[in-house]
């Protein structure tokens, strides 16, 4: 109990020249009253009390209902009958008022100040000042637990806080891990994506390379191998031979990230993008049909937007070739509108299986026989970093794929 409480105690004590004022907390079943001082003050004179703690059988407790006198009970030890007269005397008590200490409306315990001195008479003004002592009792009893419950709230809350920021820690520390092992698996998958594109691209020069070292050979056995044939066939040699250079510039630059966002045109990315796949389109047979309607910019990493592009007519030139489609067209479209730049990539391969199209973009779905699912996860984790949205729809004649990224205040264009 806090000191002001005992304070006042103290003052009630003397004011009404009581011998002892004591709180006690009550407990109740359906055998016993029990009564357990939390605290008291008496006249310095007096033995201290050897007992804190008083047990009455609820029938024998029963006898204090008649001294009932208007929320106060008061009354003397020689009107008590049975084992409550017992306990009084026990304690040399003469006189006593018992006044009811509650809590949200619950009867918590009594407040009693007992005279052990002589029998005497309390008036109805140290009655009324007795029980506004009370219900002060009972207010700051509330107003401590209110106080420890608080205190034992925030503590609860300190530990949840504690062992939710281990769990987010541990969540974090988990998606780190698995981010870094997809960005792994799809890194090894875009390496040979890109050593593909570059078999693609070099298999036209090295044939041409092929046929020219040959018709040397052949020029040489006939007897026409000359100065100005063999300076000839080495000129023609080494633009093939330039052609398959630039393509490993093109690579390079490629795969080369860029540190710092820019502006740019969605034309730029995907004439990047056509300059690495454009050797697998033929491959493939398909026939692509590009359409720019738009000078509008966007701001972001071109060469990421450019692997998102070639991932998505990767996929389209698969299904192609999976599905053994006769007719092989891919439309890539850009438009815009107030808010937003779109590139659209349209393909007739007969559209995405109804059961995965709304995980399409979940890592490890696929719908290739020996794919690795992280091509369209890994796009959608691109599109998405960059402030943008990768959307998808199907039908039966094929899949449409629309990349929405907000229009950019740094460029100029429609």
């Amino acid at each position: 109990m806090d000191g002001s409480l005992m304070a006042a105690l103290e003052s009630l004590r003397i004011a009404l020249h009581a011998t002892r004022v004591a709180i006690f907390r009550l407990h109740t079943s359906n055998e016993t009253y029990t009564l357990r001082r939390t605290d008291y003050v008496q006249t310095p004179s007096l033995h201290l009390l050897s007992r804190d703690e008083i047990i009455l059988q609820a029938e024998a407790a029963r006898c204090l209902a008649h001294l009932y006198d208007g929320n106060v009970f008061v009354g003397h030890t020689d009107e008590l009958q049975g084992d409550v007269r017992t306990v009084f005397e026990q304690h040399a008590i003469q006189s006593f008022m018992i006044a009811p200490i509650f809590i949200h409306d619950e009867r918590w315990g009594f407040l009693s100040v007992v005279d052990c001195e002589r029998r005497r008479v309390f008036s109805a003004h140290e009655r009324a000042i007795f029980f506004a002592l009370a219900r002060t009792v009972g207010e700051s009893i509330k107003r401590e637990q209110t106080v420890k419950e608080l205190q034992q709230l925030k503590l609860e809350m300190e530990r949840m806080n504690a062992t939710l920021q281990r769990k987010v820690e541990e969540e974090v520390r988990k998606n780190r891990e698995k981010d870094f092992m997809l960005i792994e698996q799809s890194r090894y998958a875009t390496m040979g994506e890109m050593f593909r594109n570059i078999a693609h691209q070099w298999r036209q020069p090295l044939n041409v390379l092929g046929l020219l070292l040959q018709d040397i050979q052949e020029a040489y056995a006939y007897g026409e191998l000359n100065e100005s044939y063999l300076r000839t066939s080495i000129r023609k040699c080494f633009i093939q031979i330039q052609h398959m250079s630039r393509t490993i510039n093109d690579f390079r630059n490629f795969f080369k990230p860029h540190k710092e966002a820019i502006h740019f045109r969605p034309i730029q990315a995907i004439r990047q993008a056509l300059k690495i796949i454009s050797a697998s389109l033929d491959h493939y047979n398909v026939q692509l049909h590009v359409q720019n309607r738009t000078r509008a910019h966007m701001y972001g990493f071109p060469n990421e937007m450019s692997q998102v592009l070639i991932n998505l007519l990767t996929n389209a030139c698969e299904q192609f070739a999976e599905r053994d489609v006769e007719r092989r067209i891919i439309c890539l479209r850009t438009y815009a509108d107030d808010s937003f730049i779109y590139i659209q990539v349209k393909d007739n391969a007969g559209g995405i299986d109804e059961t995965i199209v709304s995980r399409i973009f979940e890592p490890y779905v696929t719908t290739k026989k020996d794919g690795t699912g992280l091509g369209l996860y890994m796009s959608n984790m691109i599109v998405t970093k960059m402030g943008g949205e990768l959307l998808v729809s199907s039908s039966k004649k094929g899949a449409t794929f629309t990349i929405r990224m907000p229009r950019s205040e740094g460029g100029r264009g429609l």
